[in-house]
């Protein structure tokens, strides 16, 4: 019969590393207790197992202060504590929405993606491909953010990529590296600047760029229940913000149909970090007639677009008077 695989300390990962180090502890404090019921006579001395237990607790105290090395998709909320991220609650709309709407649906009529051709567009997205795959969603992403740039004053353009690889960054109050893959990565500067992102888009480049220029990340979420992701949406603004060394990133968390904002806040020192959500914004559909097709409901994808165009160009600020949120206290 084969003999089943000794486990390496090395291969222990951030929770099986600290689960294993309590029981070694727990088994430490342990000791007295043996030492003072052990039966009298007994053949087996506990010194040298006291030895190794110690030996093994000083590896695995060792090992914790060891950079642990996490990806994005596999943050969690246990992660966010760890790292000292926290909620600091929720961003609502405000009740001048309906003015703010109007105004943003009228911006640009007369472009290619206006008001009008964004709802005809996702119409079609929905009797074509719908949102259920990859590139369902990442097609109804992209509608939104071609209807942003439309949106954007003519002095302002948009440099657009998808799966942008972050390199590591240290969360240094917490030991932990994080890197992965942002599935998109929108960044608004003047033309000139523009036209440079697109040919080399680095996010390094944003830091040194002469010019003004911002960077909004929109993180796909499942297709259901797209709360669930928050934890790792959270995770690439604040790697994103400790990269760039912006103390406030803002970004979204979406599968296309349903979206939420997020703003992130570093403290002075960079070595904690807070976040604000919006409430999920839904798009709503309806059926036209009793045979016709299913189509979207005003003002829902005007209010996303409207907020897209103004999150990106303000990406690397808190909130003011003239934003689409305000702070529920």
């Amino acid at each position: 019969m084969s003999q089943p695989k000794k486990r390496k300390f090395s291969g222990f990962g951030g929770l099986e590393l600290e689960q294993a180090h309590n029981a070694v502890s727990r088994l430490k404090e342990t000791f007295s207790y043996v030492d003072s019921a052990r039966p009298e006579g007994a053949s087996v001395s506990l010194d040298d197992f006291d030895q190794l237990v110690l030996e093994t607790l000083a590896i695995f105290e060792a090992r914790k202060k060891v950079p642990q090395s996490l990806s994005f998709s596999n943050v969690d909320q246990d992660n966010l504590f760890k790292m000292n991220i926290t909620s600091a609650g929720i961003i609502g709309l405000k009740s001048d929405l309906n003015k703010r709407i109007a105004t943003a649906s009228s911006l640009n009529e007369d472009n290619l993606w206006s008001s009008n051709n964004l709802y005809h567009q996702l119409n079609l997205l929905e009797s074509l491909i719908g949102s259920s795959t990859e590139a369902g969603t990442r097609a109804w992403i992209h509608a939104f953010f071609f209807r942003a740039n439309a949106m954007l004053p003519s002095d302002k353009h948009m440099a657009l990529t998808m799966d942008y690889a972050l390199p590591s960054v240290s969360i240094s109050s917490s030991n932990i590296n994080l890197s992965g893959i942002i599935d998109h990565v929108a960044i608004v500067a003047n033309k000139k600047d523009a036209n440079a992102f697109q040919e080399d888009l680095q996010l390094s480049n944003i830091a040194t760029n002469v010019g003004y220029s911002t960077g909004f990340f929109v993180v796909e979420a499942k297709i259901h229940d797209p709360v669930d992701d928050i934890p790792q949406a959270v995770a690439v603004l604040v790697a994103c913000a400790k990269h760039l060394d912006k103390q406030v990133v803002r970004g979204a968390l979406t599968n296309g149909r349903e979206w939420i904002f997020l703003l992130v806040k570093l403290n002075d020192d960079r070595n904690e970090a807070s976040f604000m959500r919006s409430q999920i914004i839904h798009l709503a559909r309806q059926q036209e007639g009793l045979r016709g097709p299913r189509v979207m409901t005003h003002p829902y994808p005007d209010l996303i677009a409207g907020i897209l165009s103004h999150w990106m160009q303000n990406s690397f600020v808190e909130l003011a008077s003239d934003d689409w949120f305000e702070f529920l206290a």
